[in-house]
């Protein structure tokens, strides 16, 4: 399949190799062709491989796909960042100045194929106090942890990262989260049925 890639660049001049030069502006380049709009809003489209060799390197490197970014995205301004292992329906609560997880039937967070990975706040490692400690598994919840500056009220939840390993880039592919107010609190759920555990690393941003 062909891919056209918009380009949008500012005018500038291109020549071809019989020495004659023309001002304009890249629309687009698709199939080894660059369509070119002049100042007077004529567009034309003419094989790439016709023009100069300084042209051709400018034109190959426009329309070269970006290298993704590696590493966790970036967290906003005046936000708490939050990373937990989650397997299965897990569900965050915000309450004033604190947090804590409530979970289902399945593995709670950090707790998967026994494993014990704490859950991160803003990079410090929090290992949550549950009712059930020895319990990998089953309906529970645990005690809050202390945030201070939190209003569930005034909280904007934001996906950063869904990944394999902690740490890790981009988002896989699952179930959407569901955020919502219940009783004064933002409940962040989780449902997570695909197989696996996974790391979610998500933002909880202090609305002024």
């Amino acid at each position: 399949m062909a891919i056209a890639q918009a380009l949008g660049d500012e005018p500038r001049v291109f020549t071809d190799q019989a020495g004659r030069s023309i001002t304009a502006e890249v629309v687009s380049v698709q199939d080894g062709h660059v369509t070119l709009k002049r100042a007077d809003g004529q567009s034309f489209t003419i094989p790439i491989d016709t023009l100069s060799e300084a042209d051709v390197k400018f034109l190959k490197a426009r329309s070269s796909p970006e290298i993704p970014r590696q590493g966790p995205t970036p967290a906003p301004l005046n936000s708490v960042v939050i990373e937990s292992l989650i397997d299965g329906p897990s569900e965050l609560r915000v309450k004033k100045d604190g947090i804590y997880w409530v979970n289902g039937p399945n593995a709670k967070p950090g707790r998967h194929m026994g494993q014990e990975e704490p859950t991160y706040v803003d990079g410090k490692s929090w290992r949550p106090n549950w009712k059930e400690p020895r319990q990998d598994r089953g309906v529970d919840r645990t005690a809050t942890k202390s945030v201070d500056g939190i209003d569930p009220l005034k909280t904007e939840f934001k996906l950063l990262n869904v990944t394999v390993n902690r740490g890790g880039y981009g988002i896989e592919k699952r179930d959407p989260i569901k955020v919502s107010i219940v009783e004064d609190e933002l409940a962040i759920m989780i449902p997570d049925s695909q197989g696996g555990s996974m790391w979610y690393r998500f933002a909880l941003v202090k609305k002024e």
